[in-house]
């Protein structure tokens, strides 16, 4: 019976460790990107010129993506998660959709794709990134990929504040995923 109660023990153990090891779900990263998306989305029906919503991204996205950086870096290591390799596959996996975007540019210099068209492309890429880090790293992802799909369509067909209720959208799904299913450990670190 003892042997039987030390294996109990060990195995886990071992859960524990694994659920370590896969890093922490950190809320905060979730809420920063609901508001850095709120407001990126809303620009294209409240500015002028999309370009102001170029120069909105190239600040946000790469300061959004160094701040998500730092506070997983900080959740797996307040936690105790052992897996450095999880979180380089994590934001290797972000940076690929920045790059991706980033060489969509090629339509645009080259007359293939409107600016509009592009801010809708950015949206199709993460849709797509969204939900293969859903399918692949986090499970709580996989609606909100597709909900961004959804809204892709949006930012095609509907004039008006197609822009804006995409992002509202985006907001809410991403507000609820960052506190739904969590355990009172993971919210009170």
């Amino acid at each position: 019976m003892a042997d039987n109660t030390q294996l109990k023990e060990d195995i886990a153990y071992v859960r524990a460790v694994a659920e370590r090891s896969r890093g922490a779900h950190v809320p905060a990263i979730y809420l920063l990107w609901a508001v850095i998306g709120l407001f990126g989305f809303a620009l294209f029906d409240f500015v002028s010129h999309t370009k102001w919503v170029g120069v909105y991204w190239l600040f946000a996205g790469p300061i959004g993506m160094a701040l998500s950086i730092w506070l997983g870096v900080r959740a797996d290591r307040d936690t105790g998660a052992t897996s450095r390799d999880s979180g380089i596959r994590a934001s290797l996996h972000w940076v690929a959709f920045m790059a991706a975007g980033w060489l969509g540019l090629a339509l645009v210099y080259a007359d293939h794709l409107t600016w509009r068209g592009f801010g809708s492309l950015w949206v199709l890429l993460l849709a797509l990134t969204y939900f293969q880090f859903g399918l692949h790293l986090e499970r709580r992802l996989l609606p909100i990929g597709v909900l961004i799909a959804a809204g892709y369509l949006v930012t095609v067909w509907v004039p008006g504040y197609g822009w804006t209720a995409t992002g509202i959208v985006l907001a809410i799904a991403l507000v609820t995923a960052a506190f739904l299913g969590t355990s009172k450990s993971e919210t009170a670190g």
